[in-house]
């Protein structure tokens, strides 16, 4: 399986989600690494991005950016899937978004999906090494607060 193998699955796994639009951002489904733009209709403007890759698939959402991996051929269908899913339910909100920042840097971040209802799913990004010497060196770290209400169609 290749990069342009996993590409091609994205029509047929985007079907799962009519409420949302998508584009390949970055030009070309056979270079490597492509991104994906996914979006819901009804607001254009909320997207996140999915990043697919042979070992590694990244999701952007608001500063919030994660990752998942996968080494075999059925684990990449999976986890591509399932980077998919994510973003479409991010994007659909409720969301909200926490950037821990120092100096203007993000060093940390959760995302939550439905934060105070019954289908909350939760996604951190491991603290980075630049939190770790923030406290050391007890620089303030800054969290951001991101709401994203439920969209609307």
């Amino acid at each position: 399986m290749n990069i342009s193998d996993l590409t091609d699955m994205v029509p047929g796994l985007m079907a799962k989600h009519p409420s949302h639009g998508w584009t390949m951002a970055s030009g070309q489904p056979d270079t490597r690494d492509p991104i994906l733009d996914i979006y819901p209709l009804a607001a254009s403007d909320r997207k996140a991005q999915v990043q697919i890759g042979l070992e590694i698939f990244f999701l952007d959402f608001a500063g919030h950016r994660t990752a998942d991996f996968a080494y075999t051929d059925r684990d990449r269908v999976e986890v591509l899937e399932q980077r998919l899913e994510l973003a479409a339910r991010a994007t659909l909100g409720p969301t909200r978004v926490t950037l821990y920042r120092v100096d203007g840097q993000i060093v940390r971040s959760t995302m939550v999906i439905d934060p105070d209802g019954p289908d909350r799913e939760e996604d951190t990004i491991m603290t980075t090494t630049g939190h770790f010497v923030a406290r050391l060196l007890r620089r303030q770290v800054l969290p951001e607060v991101l709401d994203f209400p439920a969209v609307t169609a």
